[in-house]
């Protein structure tokens, strides 16, 4: 077991949006710069964005500005955000945003201005986009920015876990799944940007890379943990097979509702009208809607296939050629599907996590040396991330963890020495999974994606959850330290990578349930939340608070801490978060919800 050593002053982990631009600016900082990505060179879950970022530039409506943005996020994060981060984000946006023009980012444009499209959750106009396809656009610029700097970068790089000496955060060590090497890098800061946890689930949208193990390896590297409770759900087909999509179903579902399909869930009954007996299915948001399909399912009413019936018989035939339905149509006929007497089965799938590492509006964490940015830091969103919300966030605090990580590098004389003891220990849990006899960690990652679509959906029980806790005892304890990465007596390099993320997942799967048994409410925007079956409704008085989870010597201890506020609020910033959320002209929303 053999490490090939690289040192570098500042180590990117992951190569999304928040990744490429923290070594860009830790570069232009003056530091030198390392990024190892598990996938290809910039990728991760910003490849799949398509409608957009939010920023205030006013060019759509001149009423619009950084205060209104912020009053936007901070109502719909529920009152749990943290508003220092929330104030740094919308300021620094719109500048962002104008420097990456100057690398070349094309956006759409009316005149000398931005065309601004308008979005739920959001008071004005203030999306800009490339055609519905902006995060390809956006990474393939910050990656051309990123390589005409000569930044250095490491592709099927899996970080198996972070290191630290005295404290603090000195490295990680990883193993490329193409050539088998193993890799021990020595750096002076860290910038954890590995993105959210979709494929930890069976279906969703997220990319398959995107497993959730990076907020399992900060949080063992003592780094708190925020919101991790908090999630944002979206539909999908889950049977039949054939229905099976990566892409957003959103719109598809809401559009179908209107125009006449049912749900049903697996006792026959049109259970949303139970929920709302005037109106049923129609008219919903999409959040309460996703909210009810997955409480049926938690509490046991789902049908053959563990969801809930989407019946297409009464649809009209001419949505058949609309283009925002045409793939469905498509999708059925490919698949001998007839959606006028089969129904598809839909359940809630992932798209993406809300809390995460706890960070300030620096990118640091409490580790020292040890930043975060993007999807795998938490506290901006507090309860609930809404749309153009997650690429704008990953471009600020990639931007700030950049140049803090850099700064902090170049005050440091020297790359630390390295953690002999922490590459022992390594070491062994390597050849105890080359010589193990138990199970392959793919069937472990299997189990992991079952127990997570179960108990860690949408809607949790106080039963599920505690299911999760003991089924995380029982991994740790029996079946992660006898996991085989042979095949045929030979290491098998695909089998290692699924061992790391599993051993990952299930620390990951133990802080979500953690978190969720101990929020005794429902408290969610439009666009994610946290709902448990038996606390139906909001509670202020007992849980205005977040929920921070902190590592006390391999144990998770649960401390609260109250919103971080700004002293004072500008009146567009206050007027905006007391004006309860609309949506756009032409949605139909629930206003009871």
């Amino acid at each position: 077991m053999t490490f090939n050593e690289i040192t570098t002053g500042v180590l990117v982990i992951g190569s999304g949006a928040a990744g490429v631009m923290a070594a860009i600016k830790a570069h232009d900082a003056g530091a030198d710069v390392l990024v190892v990505t598990k996938g290809a060179w910039g990728s991760g879950n910003t490849v799949k964005a398509l409608a957009g970022f939010a920023a205030a530039f006013g060019h759509a409506d001149p009423r619009d500005n950084p205060d209104v943005h912020f009053g936007d996020v901070v109502r719909n994060g529920v009152g749990l955000c943290n508003q220092k981060l929330v104030r740094k984000w919308v300021n620094t946006i719109c500048g962002l945003t104008e420097e990456m023009r100057s690398w070349g980012l094309d956006l759409k444009r009316i005149g000398d201005k931005y065309s601004q499209i308008a979005w739920e959750g959001h008071t004005y106009p203030r999306m800009i986009n490339h055609n519905r396809e902006t995060g390809k656009y956006l990474i393939k610029c910050l990656r051309e920015r990123a390589s005409s700097l000569g930044i250095k970068v490491i592709e099927q790089m899996v970080i198996g876990g972070l290191l630290k000496a005295d404290g603090e955060a000195t490295g990680a060590w990883g193993f490329n799944y193409e050539t088998g090497e193993l890799f021990h890098f020595r750096c002076k800061t860290v910038i954890v940007c590995t993105g959210g946890f979709g494929a930890m689930y069976p279906v969703g949208d997220n990319v398959m890379q995107a497993t959730g193990e990076g907020y399992a390896q900060a949080f063992d590297a003592g780094a708190k943990m925020i919101g991790m409770e908090f999630a944002h759900f979206l539909p999908t087909p889950i049977h039949p097979e054939g229905m099976h999509t990566r892409g957003v179903f959103t719109r598809i579902t809401n559009g179908l509702l209107s125009a006449g399909a049912r749900l049903y869930n697996g006792h026959g009954e049109r259970f949303m009208f139970g929920y709302f007996p005037e109106q049923g299915e129609k008219g919903h948001s999409m959040e309460p809607l996703c909210r009810r399909i997955a409480q049926e399912i938690t509490e046991g009413r789902a049908g053959l296939h563990g969801g809930i019936y989407f019946d297409l018989s009464d649809v009209p035939t001419r949505l058949r050629e609309e283009e925002q339905y045409k793939r469905l149509f498509i999708s059925a006929d490919r698949s001998d599907i007839d959606l006028r007497r089969q129904p598809i089965e839909l359940s809630t799938y992932p798209h993406d996590l809300v809390g995460g590492i706890r960070i300030d509006e620096f990118g640091r964490t409490n580790v020292p040396r040890l930043f975060a940015a993007g999807e795998a830091a938490g506290g901006s969103h507090g309860a609930s991330r809404f749309g153009g919300s997650a690429l704008s966030d990953c471009l600020v605090f990639g931007a700030a963890s950049g140049e803090a990580a850099a700064a902090l590098a170049r005050d440091t004389n020297a790359v630390p020495p390295t953690n002999r003891a922490a590459l022992d220990d390594v070491r062994g849990r390597l050849d105890a999974w080359s010589s193990g006899k138990g199970a392959s960690p793919a069937e472990v990652r299997d189990r992991i994606r079952d127990l997570a679509f179960r108990h860690l959906n949408m809607v949790r029980s106080g039963p599920g959850l505690e299911a999760v806790l003991q089924e995380v005892k029982a991994f740790r304890r029996d079946v992660l330290p006898t996991m085989c990465t042979k095949v045929d007596g030979s290491l098998d390099f695909a089998l290692l990578r699924q061992a790391i993320e599993a051993e990952g997942q299930v620390r990951l799967c133990e802080l979500l349930a953690t978190a969720a048994l101990d929020r005794k409410e429902s408290r969610g925007g439009y666009f994610g939340g946290h709902y448990r079956t038996e606390y139906e409704q909001q509670d202020d008085a007992g849980w205005l608070k977040n929920i921070v989870l902190c590592n006390d010597k391999g144990e998770i201890r649960i401390e609260y801490e109250a919103p971080v506020t700004l002293e004072s609020l500008s009146k567009d910033a206050a007027a905006t978060i007391a004006t309860p959320w609309r949506a756009r002209p032409g949605e139909l929303v629930n206003q009871s919800e």
